[in-house]
C-alpha cells in the first residue's frame, strides 16, 4: 500500500472566525462546515482544510466519536502554485489583502515561495512542488 494523497490538513486556532475570514479572503477556500467556537472546515481544491479549537478538540465529548486530538504553537501550511508568474500573482493578491510577506525564497531548483502568518500565527506557504522535484 501506498498513499498518494494528502485528503485533508488540520490547524488549529482559538480565533476560528479570524482563520476562516483568512482563508476564504485571502486563499479563496470555501467553507463546507462550521460549528461555532469548536471548527471550520475549508474545501482547497480536492482536499480539505480542516481548522479546529485546540483547547476543545482535545477534550473528551461522548457526542463525537472521532478520537480527540490537538496540538498548541505555530503550524505550518502550503498551498501549491505552478510557475514563476503564478506566485508574482500571489505576491501582488496576498499584499493587495494587506498580508505581509514574511519572506520570498528562491530554493536551488529554482522553485519559489512566499511565507507569510495566518491570524493564529501559522506560517502559510505558496510555493512551487519543483522545490521537492515534483
Amino acid at each position: 500500500m501506498r498513499a498518494d494523497g494528502i485528503l485533508e490538513t488540520v490547524l488549529y486556532a482559538t480565533d476560528l472566525d479570524a482563520m476562516q475570514d483568512f482563508y476564504t479572503r485571502v486563499f479563496g477556500l470555501e467553507v463546507v462546515q462550521k460549528v461555532p467556537g469548536r471548527l471550520v472546515f475549508l474545501r482547497c481544491g480536492s482536499q480539505m482544510l480542516l481548522i479546529f479549537d485546540p483547547e476543545v478538540s482535545a477534550r473528551p465529548d461522548p457526542k463525537i466519536a472521532i478520537p480527540r486530538h490537538g496540538a498548541t504553537g505555530p503550524g505550518h501550511v502550503c498551498f501549491r502554485a505552478e510557475t514563476l508568474a503564478e506566485i508574482d500573482d500571489w505576491h501582488r493578491h496576498l499584499l493587495a489583502q494587506g498580508v505581509a510577506i514574511e519572506l520570498d525564497h528562491l530554493w536551488p531548483s529554482g522553485a519559489r515561495s512566499l511565507y507569510c502568518r495566518d491570524p493564529a500565527g501559522t506560517s502559510v506557504e505558496v510555493g512551487m512542488p519543483a522545490m521537492w522535484g515534483l
